[in-house]
């Protein structure tokens, strides 16, 4: 699962396509079987052309498709893809060998001859779980938020940031090389971060989600720090439920 505006848990966006319905079938009961309701969410096809008419709707996490299709072909569909979505997970699953060097200059993540089963397609399915959870924490450790005052400015990773702390009409970032302040406020900092990766816990507090070590009645410990941060009953669902999508996404 990945995390949303303030730490809800959003499904895995994973597409099929194939022209082969009984494929198309299997591979959907092969989800089923390996994540729990709620964890995934298939959006199937059986054209490259369908495949990417519904890409507008809903941004694919994993597309796994078949390449011998009629009109836009397995390989041509891969390149679209690949041209709009940098970190998209994309799997080839044909009956033919012939087409691996198309798909390596794809950039596919795997290549699988037919038939495929169910032990084989989930040890993929392991494996892709692990490649979303590193392109996730990937995206974390670079991200950055950019501050400047009339003196200087600074990018400071969000890796490197506890939690931010409301101070009268200034913002205080506490992070691991010091505090930076800086005059906002919380909505203007909100609308500047991505909140996927920070939750309001208090009116006079935002915490970074990957550093909050224990949950208690009205506070926060985290990791790295001392001094715990209140906790208003607010915000209290909504930092259990980022939490729970920490631990279990």
């Amino acid at each position: 699962q990945r995390c949303d505006l303030g730490g809800i848990c959003m499904p895995i966006n994973i597409f099929l396509c194939d022209d082969d319905l009984v494929q198309l079938e299997t591979l959907t009961s092969f989800i089923h079987s390996i994540f729990s309701k709620g964890e995934i969410a298939i959006t199937q096809a059986t054209s490259g052309e369908e495949l990417l008419s519904k890409i507008d709707a809903v941004k694919p996490d994993t597309v796994i498709l078949d390449i011998e299709m009629k009109g836009l072909n397995g390989i041509q569909t891969g390149f679209i893809l690949r041209e709009k979505f940098k970190d998209l997970i994309i799997v080839f699953i044909t009956g033919f060998k012939d087409y691996a060097f198309d798909a390596f200059s794809v950039k596919s993540f795997d290549y699988i001859i037919k038939p495929v089963t169910f032990s084989q397609f989930k040890m993929l399915m392991d494996d892709i779980t692990i490649r979303l959870d590193q392109i996730k924490a990937y995206k974390e450790k670079s991200q950055a938020l950019v501050i400047a005052s009339r003196d200087k400015s600074a990018a400071i990773r969000y890796d490197d940031i506890f939690y931010f702390e409301k101070s009268l009409r200034k913002v205080r970032i506490h992070t691991k090389c010091g505090i930076y302040e800086y005059y906002g406020t919380f909505k203007e900092l909100m609308n500047n971060l991505n909140m996927d990766f920070f939750v309001q816990c208090h009116q006079g507090y935002i915490v970074n989600i990957s550093k909050i070590k224990e949950i208690r009645k009205d506070e926060l410990i985290l990791n790295g720090i001392k001094p715990s941060i209140s906790m208003s009953r607010k915000y209290k669902s909504n930092v259990r439920e980022a939490m729970s999508c920490r631990l279990f996404s």
